[in-house]
């Protein structure tokens, strides 16, 4: 057991180790609102662009930022994730709000690419990895 760092009740911690300084990525906050303005370009409506903006800057803006601190404060206890259950609670009303059963599959089936088979296909190809080293590697000082 540890005690927080603000000197509150003990928690069951997993590592010593503090969570690292999210620094954002600043290329890809701009070049996702770069898509924005060109994409955005292209609707005439003013309602639709407010619209498509406000969601733009939310997932790429004020999510990233908002899930780092809700890990760093409130970290995985007992295999909960506060993380885990807000990505399960907006995909699911996600589904909900489409219509057709043809976009519910194929929401359906992007998530499972995304969540079971790409992780599984990474790990997998793991094996075949090859790390390839050359002149332009930095020098290894190897002491004796």
């Amino acid at each position: 057991y540890e005690k927080d760092d603000d000197g509150g009740t003990p928690t069951l911690t997993r590592s010593h180790h503090p969570r690292p300084k999210f620094l954002g990525g600043t290329v890809s906050l701009n070049a996702a609102f770069f898509a924005t303005v060109l994409l955005i370009s292209r609707i005439k409506s003013n309602a639709t662009s407010y619209a498509f903006v406000s969601s733009v800057v939310t997932l790429f803006a004020f999510y990233p930022t908002s899930r780092h601190e809700i890990a760093r404060h409130f970290p995985n206890r007992l295999g909960f994730s506060p993380c885990f259950a807000i990505t399960a609670a907006l995909s699911v009303s996600a589904w909900l709000l489409l219509v057709s059963l043809e976009e519910r599959c194929m929401f359906v089936g992007l998530q499972l690419f995304l969540l079971v088979l790409s992780p599984l296909l990474q790990w997998w190809l793991q094996r075949y990895k090859k790390i390839i080293t050359g002149k332009w590697d930095i020098a290894h000082i190897n002491v004796t």
